[in-house]
């Protein structure tokens, strides 16, 4: 009897893992809306829409895997697109790791020495890993193109960089600004609001930003000099969401360091569950080129 008993568990167990698996979102649970004219696309006919621009950014939430296989799946449609003029970049690797990133993808050192040099972030293998050995198997540049974490760290806890080692400073973007305006408060908004994960107090919302507005600053001068010396090249920028929402963020700071640059703008939003996603359109629209509506996996 207790071994039926078990037995009965684990098929339980299993049944349920299996009804898990099989609610995750996938690819074909996604609507993809041109913001233009209110149609649904395929992300082929995005990525086709976009062949003319010289930078794409692809916002994120961070922790949404379905986001994560759409921009596997554009990466390769742009790079059907426009081949080995393709340049990938991302918001996930920092500029005083270019020398390792690049070595990696020339196939000078090991997967396992690039990973043990490069601080990959915690969910590199599952979420990014497959953008760049797309990357390395096509020999496409990556741009590893946001500031060193520990020095944007260190701006939001003392609220300057006068003390930078000398060695760091090359890392920093050659201006930062962190003004008034749209972006900040958004910024301010979300990140005292109740349940936000990383709430801050009123009080120190001056030097988080600073911080954050130091990234956008690095992200834009990495891919606006790389561009100035490769202007041939098409590059695919992935970030969070937050970053260039609206043409804010990094995607302001890049207009204003170019303003002929063509630059356009994918972003995320959440799939209401009765579906009828053009309920919040009007304001959706706003945020971007197009627009991916998506079932949103709540994660621990």
């Amino acid at each position: 009897m207790k071994r039926f008993l078990k037995f009965l568990c684990m098929c339980l167990i299993m049944s349920m893992a299996e009804s898990a698996h099989a609610a995750l979102p996938t690819v074909k649970d996604t609507v993809i809306i041109s913001a233009a004219d209110r149609k649904a696309v395929t992300l082929a006919e995005m990525a086709e829409n976009f062949v003319d621009y010289d930078v794409v950014f692809f916002g994120e939430f961070h922790d949404q895997d379905v986001l994560h296989e759409l921009e596997y799946e554009m990466l390769q449609q742009l790079y059907a697109i426009h081949g080995d003029k393709l340049v990938l970049s991302l918001e996930m690797f920092e500029a005083d790791n270019q020398f390792v990133l690049n070595e990696y993808l020339a196939g000078r050192i090991t997967e396992e020495e690039f990973l043990a040099k490069s601080r990959p972030w915690p969910r590199y293998k599952t979420d990014y890993r497959q953008l760049v050995e797309f990357a390395k198997a096509h020999k496409l540049p990556v741009l590893a193109s946001n500031i060193p974490r520990f020095l944007a760290a260190k701006l939001a806890k003392e609220g300057t960089l006068a003390a930078v080692a000398e060695l760091d400073k090359q890392y920093l973007p050659v201006r930062t600004y962190a003004p008034a305006g749209k972006y900040k408060e958004k910024f301010a908004a979300y990140m005292t609001k109740g349940q936000t994960p990383m709430r801050i107090p009123q009080e120190r919302i001056d030097q988080v930003f600073a911080a954050q507005c130091i990234k956008d600053d690095k992200m834009a001068e990495s891919i606006f000099y790389y561009w100035q010396d490769n202007q041939d090249k098409v590059i695919f920028h992935i970030n969070g969401c937050f970053h260039s929402d609206g043409h804010l963020g990094t995607v302001e700071k890049l207009e204003a360091l170019n303003p002929a640059l063509k630059v356009g703008v994918i972003t995320p939003k959440d799939m209401p569950e009765s579906k009828n996603y053009m309920k919040t359109y009007a304001d959706d629209k706003n945020d971007g080129e197009y627009i991916i509506y998506f079932p949103r996996v709540e994660k621990e």
